[in-house]
């Protein structure tokens, strides 16, 4: 269960720098800095990619399949609004 642990501790990480490169790209938007803003919508889009692969090796270690549809409900959710920051 190390194994699981670690890879939690990641996935918190992970999803904390998520958020905050959201915050930056929010930021950015904002300020009318869209290369700013893009730099860091790609870098959230490559978190998420991370957290999809950090999430389903946990779930697959743990054998928390509820787990897995909390978090395809967050990242749809996520991934939903993503959508709609960059278009604007």
């Amino acid at each position: 269960m190390q194994m699981v642990d670690f890879l939690e501790k990641a996935l918190r990480q992970k999803e904390q720098a998520l958020i905050q490169y959201v915050r930056y790209m929010r930021e950015a938007q904002d300020s009318q800095n869209e290369e700013m803003a893009a730099l860091f919508a790609d870098l959230a889009k490559a978190e998420e990619k991370h957290i999809t692969v950090i999430r389903d090796q946990v779930a697959q270690l743990s054998g928390d399949k509820e787990m897995l549809n909390q978090y395809e409900y967050i990242n749809q959710y996520n991934s939903q609004h993503q959508e709609e920051i960059t278009e604007h």
